[in-house]
C-alpha cells in the first residue's frame, strides 16, 4: 500500500468518525388531535433551542395544514419535493424564519419516494446526508390524527414528542397514538408528553397522570412527561402577529414554560452516544423499509 492511498483510506476513516462525533437527532412532534397547538409549540420549541445554541431545522411534513411558515409569517418559496426530483439542493429549499431558524416545508407524499429510480434516488439520499451534520436536532411537525405513515414516521425517529391538552377527547386520542404505535413493533419506542393551554399547574398534572397510568396499566408502557404550558393570552396574540411568543413575548408564562422543557429535554437527549442516534439519513432509510 503506497502511502497516498493510505493518506485516502485515513481521511475516510476520519470523515466517518466526525460524522459519528455530530449526528442530528430526529424528533417527530404529533399529538392524537388537531387544535392542540402541535405546530406552534414546534416553532417555539425550536426557538428554544435554538437561543441555548443548538442547531435546530424543523421540517413541516403535516402536509394537509402545514402552517410553520404561517406562524412565522413567510411564504414557503420551495419544499422537500423539489429536492425529491432533482430541482434544487437541500440548501435551496432550507428556509430562514423568525431569529434565522431554519425551516423545510415537505411538499410531498411518503408514498412518492417509492416511486423514485436509482438516480433520483441517489441524489435525494447525498442531499438529505447534509443535513445530518448540519444540525443538532431535526424537528418533523407530522400531522395530527393516526395513520399509518405517522406510525412510520415515530419508529423511524430518534424519538417521539406528543403533544396534548386536558381536554378528555385530546387525552383520549393520545392514548390512542401510543396504543396504536406498540402494536406495530416489539422495540420501545421513546415517547416524551407535553400537555399544552392547561388552565392550572394541577390541570397539567392530571392530564399527565390521566395519560400516564393509562398507558402503564393497559399497555405496560412507562411514558415520560416532558414538560407543561400554561394557558396564555400571549400565544394567541402572536399566532395573530404571526410572530413566535417566545420572541415577541419573551418573559410570558409561556416562553417560561418553553425554557423549562428546553432545559429538561437537553440533559436527557444529549446522554445518547451517537452511535444510537439514527439521524435524518437513517429517517428516510426506514421509511423506505417499512412501507414495503
Amino acid at each position: 500500500m503506497d502511502q497516498a492511498q493510505s493518506l485516502r483510506e485515513y481521511m475516510h476513516r476520519f470523515n466517518i468518525q466526525q460524522e459519528e462525533k455530530h449526528s442530528a437527532r430526529v424528533i417527530t412532534i404529533t399529538s392524537g388531535k388537531g387544535g392542540v397547538g402541535k405546530s406552534n409549540f414546534t416553532l417555539n420549541f425550536a426557538l428554544g433551542l435554538n437561543a441555548v445554541g443548538k442547531k435546530v431545522v424543523i421540517l413541516d411534513l403535516d402536509l394537509s395544514t402545514a402552517n410553520i411558515n404561517i406562524l412565522m409569517g413567510i411564504t414557503a418559496r420551495n419544499s422537500l419535493a423539489n429536492v425529491l426530483y432533482g430541482q434544487k439542493s437541500i440548501w435551496d429549499v432550507l428556509e430562514k424564519g423568525t431569529a434565522g431558524i431554519d425551516y423545510i416545508s415537505g411538499g410531498l407524499e411518503i408514498q412518492d419516494l417509492m416511486e423514485l429510480d436509482p438516480n433520483t434516488l441517489s441524489f435525494f439520499w447525498s442531499q438529505i446526508q447534509e443535513l445530518q451534520t448540519y444540525a443538532d436536532f431535526i424537528l418533523l411537525d407530522t400531522g395530527a390524527g393516526i395513520s399509518k405513515e405517522l406510525v412510520n414516521f415515530i419508529l423511524a425517529s430518534d424519538e417521539t414528542i406528543l403533544v396534548t391538552t386536558p381536554e378528555p377527547t385530546a387525552i383520549a386520542d393520545s392514548y390512542a397514538v401510543l396504543k396504536t404505535v406498540l402494536q406495530f413493533t416489539k422495540n420501545i419506542p421513546k415517547f416524551r408528553l407535553v400537555v399544552n393551554r392547561a388552565q392550572s399547574y394541577r390541570d397539567a398534572v392530571d392530564t399527565s397522570r390521566a395519560i400516564k397510568n393509562a398507558s402503564s396499566s393497559f399497555l405496560k408502557f412507562n411514558l415520560v412527561t416532558l414538560g407543561f404550558l400554561m394557558e396564555d393570552v400571549h400565544v394567541r396574540r402572536s399566532v395573530r402577529s404571526q410572530m413566535p411568543f417566545f420572541i415577541s413575548y419573551p418573559n410570558c408564562e409561556a416562553s417560561k414554560n418553553i425554557k423549562q422543557i428546553v432545559y429538561t429535554f437537553l440533559p436527557d437527549s444529549e446522554e445518547f452516544p451517537s452511535t444510537s442516534t439514527k439521524g435524518i439519513h437513517s429517517f428516510f432509510e426506514k421509511i423506505f423499509s417499512l412501507r414495503k
